[in-house]
């Protein structure tokens, strides 16, 4: 699992790769999670049971964010290949300590699919914002650099 957590720790984006169909597509889950102080325990806020990621895109979000921890760019967006989940990190201006990171859930493929809801893209959205430290970047990028090359290719 790939973790984006801000900066004090209590909130992530936790992308979990499952597994890899043939041609290369991932089936993923992604969820925000907060962190319970009571019990010490992740909680989920927003869950999106199913993800899919098109081949090669686990390895653009890993180096979109390689690029943007080497300075090459000032942030990247990215955005899974059914567009239930998106990705937007940068750094502000003026600030080069700390990164922000942009989540965006669009729950219409969710409920289409559970509920029986027509799908409207993006009218069901939720948006997050938060900053996040270059380690926890690295770590995320790494994460999910790990979990996908768990998958295997092509099946």
């Amino acid at each position: 699992m790939a973790d984006l957590a801000n900066d004090s720790g209590v909130i992530r984006l936790r992308l979990d790769p499952v597994t890899r169909e043939a041609g290369g597509r991932i089936l993923a889950s992604a969820s925000l999670e907060y962190r319970d102080a009571r019990d010490r325990e992740w909680w989920p806020l927003v869950r999106l049971p199913v993800v899919h990621l098109l081949p090669g895109a686990s390895e653009a979000l890993v180096a979109g964010m390689q690029d943007l921890l080497q300075g090459v760019v000032p942030g990247f967006a990215w955005q899974s290949g059914d567009g239930a989940l998106g990705l937007q990190v940068g750094v502000p201006e003026g600030q080069g300590a700390l990164l922000v990171a942009e989540v965006g859930m669009d729950l219409g493929l969710f409920l289409a699919e559970s509920a029986g809801a027509p799908r409207r893209e993006g009218a069901e959205a939720a948006l997050f914002r938060w900053p996040v430290t270059r380690g926890s970047a690295v770590a995320f990028a790494d994460g999910l650099r790990r979990e996908s090359e768990g998958l295997g290719r092509d099946g």
